[in-house]
């Protein structure tokens, strides 16, 4: 029986036909994968459901009655919750504020707000989910994965008959990731119909009973995932066959290939004398449960986060990273998670945000030769296949595997020796993930060393020569070669492990 039923649904943004005539069901009970490209329409149609949008033309219907929704408070009032990638917050307030934005306070009859009462429900909501935390804290105290249960609790308080789940695990590990849908799952058994947007196709298939294809603003298939083949399954999504996107292309690097960079007793509070090296040409993972410290170490090697002991040299000489403009003077770059809020400038055009760090070397008698800048960057944007209306466009204009193929752009037009990425095909297209990989192994083999951190630890298995496991602040193994897979990074991981925290 469907619960929700989308019928010729079109939107045109000017020019760009976003939807061209979508239909297809939800069922009562289900759980609905919605997969496609960035740009095949997935945004736009949620939005439409959330009330944002009003289509061109089209329909919905819900339980067999006509959907009309003008504003997001009527998604709401027809039971229809969301969840979003990065849930809307106020981190300051606390846990109990944040779960009870925008709905109403229950007061004692004096008038003031019954916190014990709001606080007590809060907690047992929580708890339902698995999560136990002081709800009086401030929201900015909890983890990535611990928000995104509250973001849940805070869409299940209004007891939804759907619930649209959108890359609600992209910064999440996997056993949290575990634990999340684990979670979903008993919200089906209790009636609750669900969306599930990813691109993490492995979700896909452990998770849902059925699968709609977006591409170009059209829908594709509608498939049960039990008739669907991962390799059918990505050949809907880019229409054509992308064979063993995870499967190992790297060999092993020559034990006598020069040592690039050495990291030696680096530390702080949390990290203990981390060391490793890295050839000139590798590329070497990190692998790491939550609260283990994998970002932090790429962050403190940037110079984003002080470190209160170690060294890092490059070719055997000591550099300084006391700071982001100490360490890219040394040579080492770093792509962050957020892209958007810390990978680029959005009120600069994409020219400007890909010589932003290099804007000394384009300076001639004092003035900035702007042609020079716009040149080398049309240079290293076609080299990465970056797909734009034009370098003068804002970087908003973007789709989130065009923003990262512009950032690592960036860090072409200068003498990088040492690049550090972060979850680098966070929030990204399997169409972009294939370019990244491909842009990632193209650096590399110019000389320069990398150094991956990522909770995809397919992506680890890919692309990564070898692999450090970190737990608790510390190296407790090194993987190399064939012996780099998910399943034994996640067994060492997990041995003698708390396996509920989450990465930082």
């Amino acid at each position: 029986m469907s619960l929700l039923q989308f019928s010729n649904i079109a939107k045109t943004f000017g020019e760009t036909r976003a939807l061209k005539g979508v239909d297809f069901d939800v069922r009562k009970g289900e759980i609905h994968a919605l997969v496609g490209e960035n740009g095949a329409g997935k945004s736009t149609l949620i939005r439409i459901l959330a009330g944002d949008f009003s289509p061109d033309h089209g329909s919905m219907l819900l339980a067999g009655s006509p959907l009309r929704l003008l504003h997001p408070s009527d998604a709401l009032a027809a039971g229809i919750g969301f969840v979003h990638q990065r849930p809307p917050f106020i981190p300051d307030l606390s846990i109990t504020e944040n779960f009870l934005l925008g709905l109403p306070y229950q007061h004692r009859k004096a008038g003031l707000i019954d916190w014990k009462t709001q606080h007590g429900e809060c907690e047992a909501s929580l708890a339902s989910l698995g999560l136990s935390v002081d709800p009086r804290t401030p929201l900015a105290s909890l983890s990535a994965h611990q928000r995104q249960m509250v973001a849940l609790g805070r869409a299940l308080l209004r007891k939804p008959r759907l619930l649209v789940l959108d890359e609600v695990t992209a910064s999440l590990s996997e056993p949290e990731v575990r634990t999340l849908l684990d979670t979903i799952r008993k919200l089906k058994e209790r009636g609750v119909s669900v969306i599930y947007v990813s691109h993490r196709l492995e979700e896909v298939f452990r998770i849902a009973d059925r699968v709609t294809v977006l591409r170009d603003g059209r829908r594709i298939s509608t498939t049960p995932l039990a008739e669907m083949t991962e390799g059918g399954l990505v050949r809907d999504i880019v229409g054509s066959d992308m064979q063993d996107l995870f499967v190992r292309k790297t060999g092993p690097v020559a034990k006598d290939r020069e040592t690039l960079v050495s990291v030696k007793g680096l530390g702080d509070s949390r990290l203990s004398d981390i060391n490793f090296d890295i050839a000139r040409g590798e590329i070497i993972g990190i692998a790491g449960l939550g609260g283990s410290g994998r970002s932090r170490i790429l962050r403190m090697l940037a110079g984003a986060s002080p470190s209160t002991a170690g060294d890092v040299l490059i070719e055997g000489r000591p550099v300084a990273t006391g700071s982001v403009r100490d360490a890219l003077k040394a040579g080492i770059a770093l792509v962050t998670e957020e892209r958007g809020h810390d990978g680029f400038v959005d009120t600069l055009p994409i020219w400007q945000n890909v010589t932003l760090p290099w804007a000394s070397r384009f300076r001639t008698g004092g003035l900035l030769n702007l042609r020079a800048e716009q040149q080398k960057t049309e240079e290293a944007t076609k080299r990465f296949s970056v797909r734009m209306p034009s370098i003068h466009a804002s970087m908003s204009a973007l789709s989130g595997g065009n923003q990262q193929k512009v950032i690592f752009s960036r860090w072409v037009l200068g003498p990088v020796r040492l690049l550090l990425l972060d979850e680098p095909t966070h929030g990204v297209d399997i169409g972009s993930k294939t370019q990244i990989y491909g842009a990632i192994r193209a650096l590399a083999g110019e000389g320069r060393g990398v150094l991956v951190v990522s909770s995809e630890l397919e992506e680890l298995q890919a692309l990564c020569d070898r692999v450090l496991l970190l737990r608790d602040g510390t190296i407790i193994d090194e993987l190399s070669g064939a012996d780099i897979s998910k399943d034994s990074m996640l067994h060492r991981l997990l041995s003698s492990s708390d396996s509920t925290k989450v990465a930082v």
